[in-house]
């Protein structure tokens, strides 16, 4: 029952943070003051390549 309960969680996890990776890669504005560069593999993320 653990088992399944914890790939269940991870897989929510695993949802989630994609979810986020698409929303960030897609946004044009920065919360903090400097904005760093994107990492490459974000791009994959990203609608228009």
């Amino acid at each position: 029952m653990k088992n399944k309960l914890s790939k269940s969680t991870a897989k929510g996890i695993r949802s989630f943070l994609n979810t986020f990776l698409h929303i960030d890669a897609n946004s044009s504005s920065c919360i903090t003051l400097f904005q760093p560069k994107a990492p490459k593999e974000l791009s994959k993320f990203r609608r228009g390549k």
